[in-house]
């Protein structure tokens, strides 16, 4: 019965690696939570050739295929929320593995705690090919990788206005109650800028995720994750090419930094234009031969401090 669905499942995908799709929803047919009380929403998202040819419905009986032709991953998080029937809703990203007891500990969780508004859980990266020597754990923490709890409670929340920690969800596996994601909904509508926070295409733009959850704390809501929410990963090879870590690096910080003066959580600071010395460092440390290490440092502090200075209508190129 549709009126038993106690929670949405959202997979918004982008022309996405097939195979490893499959196994995304090989992992949520594993799910210990009777697939009675979910449904499963596939948000095609200008995919060519088109995903439901490709996906049927014969794993589950609440599972659809949604077409979504406005391209980028708020347009498709926007049009699960629409979609989706459940009292709970959670975004698995179209390259993450959920253990079998997520949905049911989510679930449970909301039910306990119904000061929660959004909820998420800790990942491991699944390398396909082994992460380079140079990269430390707090670089692969951008493939969510060895994510660990912070506190010997299994849970871990906080509801604080203008601040964000430890706490806070990831999109990877974020539940969120209807009522805040509506609310989110609702307030993106007439908010082009925040429209355009998460990726779309090539670019690597984020921070959507952290929107929502901002959303839910600014209506009471509080924030946490849950020790028993494990995910894994897929993280491909071409992800550890350092170009690419350089661009996730930068735009990772711009786009947070940039969403918390857009939400006033955070206050732009001006900067004089600069002068001729500032010019030569910054071109030094632009081509001076430095550690892949140094590169990805000077990319994060790059983002935050474009960010800082001023709020443009668009994010730079990198």
């Amino acid at each position: 019965m549709l009126a038993d669905l106690k929670l949405s499942v959202i997979i918004c995908s982008h022309q996405p690696d097939i195979p490893r799709l499959r196994r995304v929803l090989d992992a949520l047919s594993r799910q210990t939570l009777p697939q009675a009380q979910w449904e499963c929403l596939l948000i095609d998202n200008a995919s060519a050739p088109p995903l439901a040819p490709q996906f049927t419905a014969a794993w589950h009986p609440h599972f659809r295929v949604i077409s979504e032709s406005t391209l980028g991953l708020t347009p498709a998080r926007l049009r699960g929320i629409a979609e989706a029937r459940g009292e709970i809703l959670v975004f698995v990203d179209d390259d993450c593995l959920l253990a079998p007891n997520y949905l049911e500990t989510a679930r449970q969780t909301f039910a306990d705690h119904p000061f929660l508004g959004t909820l998420g859980g800790y990942g491991t990266a699944e390398y396909e090919t082994p992460p380079p020597a140079w990269m430390p754990a707090s670089i692969r923490q951008y493939h969510l990788d060895n994510q660990t709890p912070r506190t010997g409670h299994p849970l871990f929340y906080a509801r604080i206005q203008g601040r964000m920690g430890a706490w806070f969800p990831i999109g990877a596996g974020l539940a969120i109650r209807q009522d805040a994601a509506n609310a989110y909904r609702t307030q993106l509508q007439n908010d082009p800028i925040a429209r355009g926070f998460d990726r779309s295409g090539k670019s690597l733009t984020g921070s959507g995720d952290l929107d929502m959850t901002i959303t839910a704390i600014n209506h009471g809501y509080a924030a946490g994750k849950h020790r028993d929410l494990q995910f894994t990963h897929i993280v491909p090879s071409f992800r550890l090419e350092l170009p690419y870590m350089l661009r996730l690096l930068y735009m990772s910080n711009y786009s947070t930094t940039r969403l918390l003066i857009h939400r006033g959580w955070q206050q732009p600071v001006p900067t004089p234009p600069p002068g001729a010395l500032r010019k030569l460092k910054r071109w030094l440390i632009n081509h001076w031969p430095r550690s892949p290490l140094a590169q990805c440092r000077h990319a994060l502090k790059r983002g935050r401090i474009d960010a800082l200075a001023s709020l443009p209508p668009s994010p730079p190129s990198t």
